[in-house]
């Protein structure tokens, strides 16, 4: 894969409620890796209290049942299961379409991948990044690249066992130069025991970290932000953060514990948003970012070749 964005197939539309909407159902993370905010984090921690959680799904159940939902930004889910668990089963019961999870996997035990096959969510996405321990332990920095492995297995082999579709496991890979000589071997590795790979550019998180193949490709600003026009984000205290950019939720565009989705959606953010269909991008958050130019993940399908 060449390090440039594909912006070319990129969907730049006006929509009515979010596409999709990132919760931090707990801040917490057990891991330091190199390319995530986390480590520096300022924020006070904390879990979603479960009255926040079923004001937002409830109100996704009412006004899109397909929007996604994951369950990510700062915080390794898994880490307070027990918390998440009610989550995900309200969200399955109240009949949510596409319910989504963010993971490094370290605490998806032989319990755990039990108790979420039965939950049947649409989406597991395991941050790994690596083929080989020594790449892993250089970028996701804290784990323990054979146990997180051996984990991942697991979970694969139990949705085969009991012959689920859900969830679709996705194996990310994010692109830097410690680990771009193992594109093709984690490909190989993770296709052939069934999983999905996806295979994306590095994002700054604004202005946290470098993402010098964004940097790299000068694209000209000449669009509005597709993650601004298409995602919603919420900290597990219940405030709004416009994006990636405002890990520290200093910029917040409102608060659901007193306002809805769809109020911060059609009010502040919508006044954010008509300056980048005007091209103006001078809100301290997207003046230097560049993650508005990520383009396109790629993403890969187990096929026979690979299942031989």
């Amino acid at each position: 894969m060449k390090r440039k964005p594909d912006i070319e197939s990129i969907s730049i539309e006006r929509y009515n409620f979010p596409k999709e909407v990132i919760i931090e159902t707990s801040s917490f993370c057990n891991l330091k890796c190199i390319m995530c905010p986390y480590p520096m984090l300022k924020r006070q921690k904390g879990v979603m209290d479960f009255k926040i959680f079923k004001k937002i799904a409830d109100e996704i159940m009412t006004e899109a049942p397909s929007t996604n939902l994951w369950a990510a930004i700062m915080g390794e889910p898994l880490m307070k299961w027990d918390s998440l668990k009610v989550m995900l089963n309200y969200a399955k019961e109240i009949g949510l379409e596409n319910i989504n999870l963010n993971t490094n996997s370290t605490y998806l035990t032989e319990s755990v991948t039990e108790e979420l096959l039965n939950i049947s969510v649409s989406k597991l996405l395991v941050s790994l990044d690596s083929y080989s321990k020594s790449t892993y332990d250089k970028i996701r920095k804290g784990g323990d690249f054979n146990q997180v492995q051996k984990n991942i297995e697991y979970f694969l082999k139990r949705k085969e066992q009991k012959g689920l579709s859900n969830p679709d496991v996705i194996m990310q890979f994010i692109i830097m130069d410690y680990n771009e000589h193992e594109i093709e071997e984690f490909k190989k590795f993770w296709l052939k025991k069934g999983a999905i790979v996806k295979v994306r550019l590095k994002l700054g998180w604004g202005n946290y970290t470098m993402a010098e193949d964004l940097d790299k490709a000068k694209i000209k600003r000449d669009f509005p932000c597709p993650w601004l026009l298409r995602t919603i984000s919420i900290h597990w205290n219940g405030k709004f953060a416009q994006c990636d950019a405002d890990y520290e939720g200093q910029y917040f565009p409102g608060d659901i514990r007193t306002q809805s989705i769809k109020e911060v959606w059609q009010g502040e953010l919508a006044k954010r948003r008509e300056k980048h269909w005007n091209l103006d991008f001078s809100h301290v958050l997207c003046r230097s970012c560049m993650d508005w130019s990520v383009g396109r993940s790629i993403f890969y399908y187990p096929n026979p070749v690979y299942l031989d």
